[in-house]
């Protein structure tokens, strides 16, 4: 952590690098207000409701085009130290950001919800309909490389927001597959792709996964059906290490069909039904030929691929890795699956449930 305050301006926070978190502050929900200057494009924000390594953030990437970029400002919740900025592409939008002056930045925060003011809108430049970063107060971290100024909270000021999260339509979509097992996380074997010229995963073979009688952790999703594995094993790899894991399902059919299949995932995903391998491909963030729309970060449009299911039960194993710069940098990784329909299907819900469970004792 380095920050120092600016000896030409009373009251500016200028934080170089790291954060400087805000003392004896346990901030719920009210009005937070604070003026802030941004280093070039450097990337930098503010975390909230913060306990150890787990918060809600607001995230800004200040640029030129910051009227016009879907990516100028973003909420993603933070897990283990790693932003989650991949996994939330739906909470980011255009502001009307000033990339070389001062910007007043305003939050309301009530419950589950946050509005965020740019600069005077009246309306908010972003909505957040579930805030997803575990707690409901917490500290406060003012992140760099940007200076901060006039900041004041308010508890309790919420301007009429509702505290109770937005519907989770997932949650009643039967066509969305919820109920995973993961196994613990290991180091995926990797090598040079001549083509990419990145570091990439060695195409797993089935039979590498683990038994039946290793350790599966039922996974509990968050909204939307992402299975978010940075919330529950963070980077799980240091350093140049690929962490990679499995995922494992069942279907129910009720007879021989296929089923068309919807997906979203970060960063390397293979596919197998049975035994056999029914879909792979990369999402590498930035990387010409292997980014999926929108922008390498998750979501149900990155991918599609038919399903072969016979009657009777059919696993569904999923092997997938966080592979981000060849395995430099680690962000958020995660996987989404969806059904065209559940016609001839057993409801994927609370059977398929407790079947997983029992399997992972």
């Amino acid at each position: 952590m380095s920050f120092q305050h600016d000896p030409t301006k009373q009251g500016v926070l200028v934080v170089n690098k790291g954060y400087a978190e805000l003392k004896n502050t346990n901030f719920s929900n009210g009005t937070m207000e604070f003026d802030t200057k941004f280093v070039g494009e450097r990337i930098t924000g503010i975390t909230f409701r913060q306990h150890d390594d787990v918060a809600d953030a607001l995230y800004f990437r200040s640029s030129a085009d910051c009227a016009v970029s879907e990516e100028c400002i973003q909420y993603m919740p933070t897990a283990h130290h790693v932003f989650e900025w991949d996994l939330y592409g739906q909470y980011q939008t255009h502001a009307p950001i000033n990339p070389d002056g001062w910007n007043h930045i305003k939050l309301v925060l009530s419950g589950a919800r946050m509005n965020v003011f740019i600069n005077g809108a009246r309306s908010p430049t972003l909505a957040v309909g579930t805030l997803v970063g575990g707690f409901p107060d917490g500290t406060i971290r003012l992140h760099g490389p940007a200076s901060y100024a006039h900041l004041s909270l308010a508890p309790d000021v919420v301007d009429g927001l509702p505290a109770v999260a937005f519907n989770d339509p997932a949650k009643s979509d039967l066509r969305v597959v919820r109920h995973w097992l993961a196994s613990t996380p290991f180091v995926m074997p990797s090598r040079m792709d001549a083509t990419l010229q990145e570091n990439t995963g060695i195409d797993p073979v089935y039979s590498s996964m683990p038994k039946e009688t290793a350790l599966w952790k039922l996974i509990t999703p968050d909204p939307g059906g992402l299975i978010n594995l940075t919330r529950w094993y963070g980077d799980a790899q240091t350093g140049q290490a690929i962490a990679g894991m499995w995922l494992k399902t069942t279907i129910n059919a009720d007879h021989d069909q296929i089923k068309h299949v919807d997906i979203g995932w970060t960063r390397e995903v293979w596919v197998f039904v049975n035994g056999k391998l029914a879909f792979q491909s990369k999402n590498l963030y930035g990387v010409k030929g292997a980014s999926k729309e929108p922008g390498g970060r998750l979501s149900l449009t990155n991918g599609s691929f038919d399903l072969p299911l016979h009657k009777g039960a059919n696993q569904v194993a999923v092997a997938i890795d966080d592979n981000f710069a060849g395995g430099q940098q680690h962000w958020g990784w995660g996987l989404e699956m969806r059904l065209a329909n559940t016609d001839g299907i057993r409801p994927i819900g609370s059977t398929v449930a407790k079947a997983n469970a029992a399997s992972a004792l």
